[in-house]
Parts: structure tokens; C-alpha cells; sequence
């Protein structure tokens, strides 16, 4: 298998190492913005191969790739999901807050059927979502998220200036959003895509509601799911450690992906 990971960040840089080590793995392709950092990257990865990010050169690449994954940005997903699919790839979306964009959902969605590739969504930094899955099969009546983070791991958040809140100024826990999954995917992009994938699993972008807290204390991103509906009721809470390199992104992200991708490889699923 071919690997292109688009990224090279805090959850890319986990991704490139770990898919190094998979035997059935025998190149891995990484390309970023800053070649520089790429290359340091991957220079102690023998099957590792940079590529620049023009379209010609990754086209070129994409011929023989198996599986690309996209670990950058929402602007990064918006870019190269649907270049990806054109080419007839499948693709892995870290950046799932993307897809709040109804109209570039749709548009990645018919993409991946007319050329017969796969989109693929790890669960991230949430535990919970294969029993949201399984009780969409039935009625759901209420889907909600509660996010508690330190200052780091919101700091430069959109939605922070437009409510003129300075996290670093706060001596005490605090509501700093309250409202649907779609208005958190947008104002918080780099800080909550979690909230996408449970809007897709679930009951939808404008139905999922959302509540982050900022707690100067917190030394951990958590994220307590509640989910009500024909089943019964579920509540999950996930306590996360976060990226050295990226407070804003829990390490069971990175993890996330390198599960689903050992999944993608194998021959048996358990817990789908």
C-alpha cells in the first residue's frame, strides 16, 4: 500500500512515523507547506518520500497512491479533498470541520461516487461515536457536546474575538461558546472538529448542540457526549492528553488515524 499524508503537523508527523512501520506499507508520500519541515520529517524514514504541494506534482503521485490523508487545515481540506477524489484516491479527513460547508460536502460526497473512491472519518479525539452510530439506526432525540480546554489549546480561536474574550486573562472556568455544531466548526476550526463528526454521525450540523468551556486550570482537552434517542441514553467522556507539539489537538486524534488506518489495511473489523 501507497500512503500520501498531506500535513506534516502534530497528528501528520505521529501518522508518518507509525504508517512507516506498518509492513504492508512500502512508500509513504508527505508533502506540506514548509518543505523544510517535511523533509526533517521524514529524513530518518527510508520508505518516506517528500512531494512538493503544486497540483502537477501531486497529481503525478496520485496515480499510485492508495490512500491519502489529509492532516493539515479546514483550508487545506477544502483544497485537496476534492483534488484527491478527482483523481480517483481514497482519502482520510482530519480537518471534518470542512464539511460543515453543506455545499462542499455535497460536492466531496458526489465527487467520491462518480470516481468510486472512499472518504474516510477516524473517530478523533472523542470516544462515543460507535454507539452514536449504532442509535442513528433508530430515532435520536438529542445530540450534545461539552468541551473543556485550557487557554492553549483555544487561544486564536475565531470565535473568541468575536465575543472579545482574552482566555489568557481568565482566573476561572468559563462558557466561551454555546450554540450548534455548524456556528463551533466555523468559529472554533482549529480547536473542535470532533463536533463535525458527531453532527455527521448523528442528528446533524444546525441539531448538535455545542457548550466549551475555557478552564485556566485544565490540564487535560475533554469532551463529555450525551446522546438521548429510542435506545436509551449515552454519555461519554474522554479525558485527553494533549499534542506536545499542538495543545489545540488531543494526541487520540493522531491515534484515531492510525487505528482506522491499520482497520483499512486488515482483514477483520471489530466494533464496526
Amino acid at each position: 500500500m501507497r500512503i500520501l499524508i498531506i500535513g506534516t503537523g502534530s497528528i501528520g508527523a505521529v501518522l508518518a512515523k507509525a504508517v512507516h512501520d506498518m509492513p504492508e506499507v512500502d512508500r509513504v508520500y508527505v508533502t506540506d507547506q514548509s518543505r523544510d519541515y517535511a523533509v526533517h520529517l521524514i529524513e530518518s524514514l527510508e520508505k518516506a518520500q517528500y512531494v512538493d504541494h503544486t497540483n502537477g506534482q501531486l497529481a503525478k503521485v496520485l496515480g499510485e497512491v492508495d490512500l491519502a490523508v489529509e492532516a493539515a487545515t479546514q483550508e487545506a481540506a477544502k483544497k485537496y479533498v476534492p483534488f484527491v477524489l478527482e483523481n480517483g484516491a481514497d482519502i482520510m479527513v482530519m480537518s471534518v470541520g470542512a464539511f460543515s460547508d453543506d455545499a462542499f460536502r455535497e460536492k466531496c460526497f458526489t465527487l467520491a461516487k462518480k470516481h468510486r473512491s472512499r472518504i474516510y472519518v477516524p473517530s478523533g479525539a472523542i470516544c462515543g461515536t460507535d454507539g452514536l452510530h449504532s442509535a442513528a439506526a433508530a430515532g435520536i432525540s438529542e445530540v450534545r457536546l461539552i468541551t473543556r480546554k485550557g487557554p492553549k489549546g483555544l487561544r486564536g480561536a475565531p470565535g473568541l474575538a468575536m465575543r472579545g474574550i482574552d482566555v489568557d486573562s481568565l482566573t476561572e472556568p468559563a462558557v466561551v461558546f454555546e450554540g450548534n455544531a455548524r456556528d463551533a466548526s466555523s468559529q472554533f476550526p482549529k480547536n473542535l472538529n470532533v463536533t463535525a463528526t458527531i453532527s455527521l454521525l448523528g442528528v446533524g450540523f444546525d441539531e448538535t448542540k455545542v457548550t466549551i468551556i475555557c478552564d485556566p486550570t485544565a490540564e487535560k482537552n475533554s469532551h463529555t457526549l450525551i446522546v438521548k434517542g429510542d435506545f436509551g441514553e449515552l454519555r461519554c467522556e474522554t479525558q485527553n492528553l494533549p499534542s506536545p507539539k499542538n495543545p489545540a489537538t488531543s494526541y487520540l486524534a493522531a491515534l484515531s488515524a492510525v487505528a482506522a488506518i491499520k482497520r483499512i489495511l486488515g482483514n477483520v473489523w471489530i466494533g464496526v
